[in-house]
């Protein structure tokens, strides 16, 4: 049955509710339906939302089309790397150079970088030229910035400071700011990159 109050008896046109009252809980007469037809549809029957006490719209729980929870898309995520470990500049993927470079350097780039590359097609938002010895350097001419594996002689003694080989090392120039970064592995995976600064150098 309708679950909403009947309307008034007394006559008048005080007594005339208009066609949804403030609460939107009746309906007049002017509908063509008297407030006693108990197959009155009241507004409040709705199937497809739930009003609970505090005014909160809720999807029910029978809808089957609801959107995933918060939950269930944390369980879909990957487990972090137990451990990071150093790997070879030399054959890691250029895309995922560039994206782990971003990350350490202008991480509020990064949004802009994954809208530009979505955009595109037939080619790259970055220019790859390969070095004979297997190095490589890397422009990305949207941010200004260039990845690198030649180093200069000057800065090994930095290398050895920090305990890293040179293999495992690149020169990331970005404006204003000219860095030697490690690359690493989650677990050695070398899909699962990041670049971590380790000192700012000079360079022409």
């Amino acid at each position: 049955r309708c679950c909403c109050p009947r309307a008034s008896s007394r006559s008048g046109p005080s007594s005339i509710a208009p066609p949804f009252s403030v609460r939107g809980r009746r309906l007049s007469a002017a509908h063509g339906r008297s407030d006693s037809m108990g197959g009155m549809m009241c507004p409040m029957d709705s199937k497809h939302v739930d009003n609970n006490n505090d005014g909160e719209m809720r999807i029910p729980s029978n809808v089957t089309d609801a959107a995933p929870s918060r939950q269930s898309q944390e369980a879909e995520k990957p487990p972090p790397p137990k451990e990071w470990l150093l790997v070879e500049a030399n054959g890691c993927d250029a895309e995922l150079m560039v994206l782990a470079s971003i990350q350490a350097f202008c991480p509020n780039a990064l949004r802009r970088y994954l809208q530009r590359r979505a955009q595109v097609t037939g080619f790259r938002c970055f220019e790859y030229e390969p070095h004979d010895d297997g190095g490589f350097r890397i422009s990305v001419p949207s941010h200004a910035m260039s990845i690198e594996t030649e180093l200069k002689d000057a800065w090994k003694p930095l290398l050895e400071e920090h305990g890293v080989s040179e293999t495992s090392v690149v020169l990331v120039k970005i404006i204003g700011v000219s860095a030697l970064a490690k690359v690493e592995a989650g677990d050695g995976d070398k899909s699962k990159l990041r670049i971590v600064k380790l000192v700012e150098v000079e360079d022409d």
